[in-house]
C-alpha cells in the first residue's frame, strides 16, 4: 500500500477575449478495488460555480461554465490518494461489458492491425489464461512499437500508429486495446496519472478471469501502485481530461503541470 500526493494544472491563455465557455473536467481520481481518494481540493480562476457527476463510464466529472469575458482560464485539482501494490482494479459488470468488446472510435482495426492480430493468434495459442494472453501481446507489442514524442497526434487511430510503428501512450493503449477485443478479450482504455512522469498517462485494463486488470503496454508491465486512475472509457475521448466548447479566445496556449509524489 501507497498514498500518493498529485496536482494537476492546466491553464490556457487566449489571444482574445473568451466571451464565455462551458467546460467538462475529468481529473477527479476514480474510486475502485485499488485504489481510494482520501482528499481532494479544486481551484479556478476566474472564480466559477461547477457541479460534480458521475458519467455513463463511471467516470467522476466538473461541469460549469465562465459566463464573463476573460483571456486566461486556469483550475487546479490536488489531492492524497491511497494505492494498493496490485493490478486487480475490479470486479467486471456483464450489462457494460459489451461496449468494450467492438471496435470503436480510435480502436478500428485496419489491414496492418488484422495482420498483426492473426499472427498473435499463434502466438498465444499454448497461454492458459486470459491474463497470460494479455502478457504475451503486451510483450510483442513493445517489441514492434517504438515509442516517440511528437510522432502522433490526439486525432491519430490505431491503425495509424500501428502502421508507423511508433507512437506515445495513448497510442500504444489504442493499439493494444484494438488488438485484444479482435482476439475476443475485452478491453478498455484508462487515463490516469504516474508518479515520475510530469503528464497525464494511458494504460489498458483487460476482463481477464471474472475481473479486470490493469495493463501499461508503453511501460510493457502491470501497473503497480505508483498509478493514480483518473477515468475509463472505449477509446480516449471517453475519458478526455480536459474538454469544453467556447466563444472567441482566438488562438491558444495550453500550458499542463502534473506533480505525483510517493511515499508510505
Amino acid at each position: 500500500m501507497a498514498f500518493l500526493n498529485y496536482e494537476y494544472k492546466m491553464k490556457i491563455i487566449y489571444s482574445e477575449p473568451v466571451e464565455k465557455c462551458y467546460f467538462t473536467l475529468k481529473a477527479i481520481p476514480t474510486e475502485d478495488f485499488r485504489q481510494r481518494s482520501i482528499s481532494y481540493e479544486i481551484s479556478m480562476l476566474p472564480d466559477t460555480r461547477y457541479s460534480k457527476s458521475m458519467d455513463s463510464f463511471g467516470n467522476m466529472q466538473i461541469i460549469g461554465s465562465v459566463a464573463s469575458p476573460h483571456s486566461e482560464y486556469e483550475y487546479t485539482i490536488r489531492g492524497l490518494v491511497e494505492t494498493h501494490n496490485t493490478n486487480i482494479t475490479g470486479g467486471i459488470d456483464e450489462s457494460l461489458l459489451g461496449m468494450y468488446k467492438y471496435p470503436f472510435g480510435k480502436c478500428k482495426p485496419g489491414p496492418n492491425i488484422n495482420e498483426f492480430a492473426r499472427f498473435l493468434e499463434g502466438e498465444i495459442s499454448n497461454c492458459k489464461s486470459d491474463k497470460e494472453k494479455c502478457i504475451r501481446v503486451m510483450n510483442i507489442l513493445n517489441e514492434n512499437m517504438i515509442y516517440q514524442s511528437g510522432s502522433t497526434k490526439i486525432e491519430t487511430s490505431a491503425e495509424e500508429a500501428f502502421s508507423g510503428r511508433m507512437g506515445v501512450c495513448q497510442d500504444f493503449a489504442h493499439i493494444y486495446i484494438t488488438v485484444l477485443r479482435l482476439l475476443g478479450i475485452p478491453a478498455r482504455y484508462v487515463c490516469g496519472l504516474i508518479v515520475g512522469e510530469g503528464e497525464s498517462h494511458a494504460w489498458v485494463e483487460a476482463a481477464c478471469d471474472g475481473n479486470y486488470i490493469a495493463f501499461d503496454p508503453t511501460h510493457n508491465r502491470e501497473i503497480m501502485d505508483e498509478y493514480i486512475k483518473l477515468g475509463n472509457g472505449r477509446d480516449a475521448s471517453d475519458c478526455t481530461i480536459n474538454k469544453g466548447v467556447m466563444w472567441g479566445g482566438g488562438n491558444q496556449t495550453q500550458i499542463i503541470e502534473v506533480y505525483v509524489e510517493k511515499y508510505y
